[in-house]
């Protein structure tokens, strides 16, 4: 919305029509408040709209902030004339769904039209698909097809890796009371868990922004009534009775909560299966007894260190519509909002709850997103769907949601996967690793990034899924299951005077070095080849055989009708995803360049710079674009380089057991997460057998020597790695996630191969010493920080009164190709780094182990054999690894 705001301010110069206002509409007057604190945190004039105050009073591009509910037809005491605004107005209107099920003639949809019918709306929802659908305005359809320009709905955005993943929980036939208390008891227990492993972990959790969690009951109708058993009761009062039989009744909750961690429950889905299987590993590895579990929920969850406190339900008179819980004189642990509080405090004094009304001016829902609040339960109704701006919901029940507008649901289920992330990403650990696969994840991570859903009442959650299923987001997921599986450490090394390498002075050439400008530099020539370019789209067909290749040039005819702001937006993009933040790039150095040849060779047919149309200067766009990147990589390289050589060394260190690249952070364990139990039993069954087989072998200090397989995962022990097993998993598997990252298919083939030649080579070794390691992403040793330098493996070869330290980089297929600048920076670790070294008996070598026999030149493709180098490697060649340690001795 301030982007739009902005975009309109710009391509319209700033220019409103005399009787014109920016105005945003909102549903209700706590939305209406919450975008003003936006509003004021991005530096854009709003205030809430005063029909008392004239328009000449307000502030250059200031936006009138009201509610929708407040427009009418001619003023009156709370209702703002329609007309008072006149027609070329800018409207912005958040939940745009609202209204729409009344149709076109609708009084909010007619009053919006009426105020833009001259001017211009933006209108925002999560929900327009749900509410178009269940109008009864069909023309209304046709209407916002033409007008939204981004659809982002809920199962984009969840497979694109936002937000928490989910859990719905749900008990088929809730009629019997046994099996209603049993399923109740596991969904506080969820919630428990969730509760408590934040608190246990809460610094390691910090960095990726977990909230404290909240468990929220939401209905429909907080005071709607239905008779049971000859008493009124309603949705919030069969809550309520539910907590208070579980404070009071202790033994039947103790046997409950046993009966649950046994995972034998007899709820059971579809399939025959436990719900509740799988569902609180945290728990079960605290080895907390029932009866310890109990009177911990008492005191996590409701505030209460002793047993048997009484449940207190009270109304706070200073505050509308507001109802405290509390068990005793603790601290209250839950909130139920509630438009009409009388009517509900007087059903629990039915239904023999201990109710009051006492004075109490401060707001408690309103405190709940603060970090220090102890409102560890909310109630209340569908308002919190729209506008609600808290983090912490973690687990929901449903009351009687679900059976009117689908928009609802969406929205409610909105408020209850929003995440923060890793750096504020907005995404799941378990896609932010992707990303950044050197982030240490803690454990059971997993179990505070889901929202846990489940009903009070089953009807309403098989509508509720309903809607999710037509949404396109599975209804069905499974609990992601979560093990642990131990490494083996091998301690030989410490024997051995093992060396590792570490940063003098912890240079930084990005903090440390002058700041680099795009601009021309001296010495660097780019060429880029267009001959073999599918990615430029030629717009004409051309032979398949290129005899010469053309050198050529952009004329100032290209230039001229570039889009600057697009190019200059595209570097900086490569910019950041580069990490290069000491660069400095502006679109006037951008211009400067792409106008000076003299840094440039452009290899490219004529036909191919020929204009025939407007559509050609895109082609030429991301030409410049591609010259642009290649030319920022090269100056960056080269300034790096010359730094470099002045400044930067390293120290020889020894290696021990603090050492990065050793599991510490992780507690020399492996966390394997497989996120669809359904569809992986055999996996989950072999994993279970590793780990067995594993811990046995740890416990009774024995290395282990393994390597077995099971669909896409395969667990390889090499007696010269300092840790075993390694975890290998395969690229696609988009199920299962291995924490630290799991090996990729040309590192699982260079161990294999390694593994083999030192069974079948005992007397090469025999006066020699082999190690292996591998070399963790951005946390173990790397070199040319501009280049994020890691090669995978360091290998330690002792021999002839020498240590050689041997950093191994294999490639795969899927990885980038072979080129000469790769080549180069494996040869710079030998001829720039190893000569500054203090001890002179220690030798560095750089290898890349190549899929293929080419390697991509500037210019050509050339056999890596017929060019002078000795630091690349075939893996299709059977006795590669022998001439590697040939070539470490020589």
């Amino acid at each position: 919305m301030h982007i739009n705001y902005h975009q309109y301010l710009h391509y319209s110069g700033g220019n409103l029509a005399d009787d014109a206002t920016y105005i945003l509409l909102t549903p209700k007057e706590g939305l209406s408040l919450q975008h003003l604190d936006e509003y004021e945190a991005s530096g854009i004039p709003a205030k809430i709209y005063d029909k008392n105050t004239s328009r000449w009073m307000r502030t250059a591009g200031e936006i009138s902030v009201l509610e929708n509910t407040k427009l009418g037809d001619k003023d009156q005491d709370t209702i703002v004339s329609v007309k008072r605004f006149g027609n070329h107005n800018v409207v912005f209107v958040d939940e745009g769904h609202r209204g729409s099920s009344s149709g076109k003639e609708g009084k909010w949809q007619k009053y919006r039209d009426e105020l833009c019918s001259e001017g211009f709306s933006f209108e925002y929802s999560a929900t327009f698909g749900q509410a178009i659908a269940a109008a009864s305005d069909k023309s209304l359809a046709q209407r916002y097809q033409k007008c939204i320009i981004f659809d982002y709905s809920y199962k984009y955005f969840y497979g694109d890796g936002f937000g928490k993943d989910y859990n719905i929980i749900n008990l088929p036939d809730d009629s019997d009371d046994t099996k209603r208390s049993l399923y109740l008891t596991a969904c506080l227990m969820t919630y428990y868990q969730q509760k408590k492993l934040y608190f246990s972990s809460r610094s390691d959790f910090a960095q990726f922004n977990i909230e404290n969690p909240l468990f929220v009951f939401v209905g429909a109708k907080v005071n709607a009534v239905r008779t049971e058993g000859g008493r009124k009761v309603s949705d919030v009062v069969d809550i309520l009775l539910f907590f208070k039989n579980f404070i009071e009744s202790n033994t039947l909750a103790i046997a409950n909560i046993g009966r649950i961690l046994s995972g034998n429950t007899g709820l059971l889905d579809n399939k025959n299966r436990d719900i509740f299987r799988n569902a609180f590993p945290y728990l079960i590895s605290t080895e907390l007894s029932a009866a310890s579990i109990y009177s911990d929920i008492l005191k996590v969850v409701f505030n209460c260190s002793l047993v048997g406190a009484k449940l207190h339900i009270e109304n706070l008179r200073g505050v509308n519509g507001e109802i405290r819980l509390r068990l005793g004189e603790n601290e209250p642990f839950g909130v139920i909002n509630v438009g009409d509080d009388s009517t509900l405090l007087n059903l629990c004094a039915d239904n023999g709850f201990d109710t009051d009304s006492i004075d109490f001016s401060e707001s408690l829902f309103h405190g709940i997103s603060k970090t220090d609040s102890n409102i560890n339960i909310l109630i209340g109704s569908k308002k919190f769907t729209e506008g609600w701006n808290c983090w912490r919901v973690s687990t929901m029940g449903l009351m009687n949601v679900g059976r009117s507008e689908g928009s609802e649901i969406i929205q409610l289920f909105g408020r209850g996967v929003r995440l923060k992330g890793c750096s504020m990403s907005l995404k799941r650990i378990s896609f932010y690793k992707r990303d950044f696969p050197e982030t240490v994840v803690p454990k059971n991570i997993g179990i505070l990034e889901t929202l846990n859903i489940f009903s009070v009442r089953a009807d309403y959650m098989n509508q509720f899924k309903d809607f999710l299923d037509a949404e396109g987001v599975p209804s069905d997921k499974s609990q992601p299951l979560v093990l642990s599986m131990p490494v083996i450490r091998n301690k030989d090394y410490k024997e051995s005077g093992l060396y590792s390498l570490r940063l003098k002075n912890s240079a930084n050439f990005k903090k440390d070095a002058a700041k680099l400008s795009l601009n021309p530099s001296d010495g660097i020539l780019v060429v880029l080849d267009c001959y073999a370019k599918v990615q430029f789209e030629s717009s004409q067909s051309r032979s398949v055989v290129e005899a010469t290749k053309n050198e050529a040039h952009f004329s100032p005819e290209h230039l001229a009708f570039l889009d600057y702001d697009a190019i200059y937006y595209e570097i900086q993009r490569y910019k950041t995803e580069k990490a290069r933040h000491n660069v400095n790039v502006t679109k006037k150095g951008i211009y400067d360049l792409l106008n000076d040849n003299s840094w440039y060779k452009l290899l490219i047919s004529e036909d191919e710079l020929v204009i025939h149309t407007f559509e050609d200067y895109k082609r030429f766009e991301r030409i410049a674009i591609a010259l642009l990147t290649k030319y920022l990589d090269k100056l960056y390289y080269t300034e790096r380089s010359r730094w470099e050589s002045k400044v930067v060394g390293y120290d020889l260190v020894a290696m021990d057991d603090e050492n990065e690249n050793f599991f510490n952070e992780e507690n020399d364990e492996y966390i394997i997460t497989i996120n669809n139990t359904d569809d992986n039993e055999t996996m989950i069954q072999w994993i279970n057998q590793i780990i067995v087989k594993v811990s046995e072998a740890k416990k009774n200090n024995q290395m282990i020597n393994i390597s077995e397989i099971q669909g896409d995962m395969e667990a390889i022990g090499i007696p010269v790695h300092l840790y075993n097993p390694l975890l290998y998993l395969s690229k696609g598997n988009m199920e299962i996630n291995v924490s630290p990252v799991a090996l990729n298919e040309s590192e699982l083939k260079f161990v294999k191969a390694l593994k083999k030649y030192v069974s079948e080579n005992d007397t090469y070794f025999k006066d020699k010493k082999l190690y292996l390691i591998r070399n963790r992403s951005k946390k173990g040793i790397g070199f040319f920080e501009d280049k994020g330098f890691f090669p995978d493996f360091i290998m330690w070869l002792i021999a002839n009164g020498k240590q050689y330290i041997n950093f191994i980089d294999p490639h795969g297929m899927g990885r980038e190709p072979i080129t000469s600048d790769k080549v180069r920076l494996h040869s710079r670790i030998k001829s720039e780094i190893e000569s500054r070294l203090p001890d002179p008996s220690v030798k560095l070598n750089s290898f890349i182990l190549s899929p293929t026999k080419h390697v991509e030149l500037p210019d050509q493709s050339i056999s890596v054999s017929d060019w002078n180098t000795n630091n690349v490697f075939f893996m299709e060649d059977d006795k590669y690894i022998g001439k590697l340690f040939d070539t470490i001795v020589s």
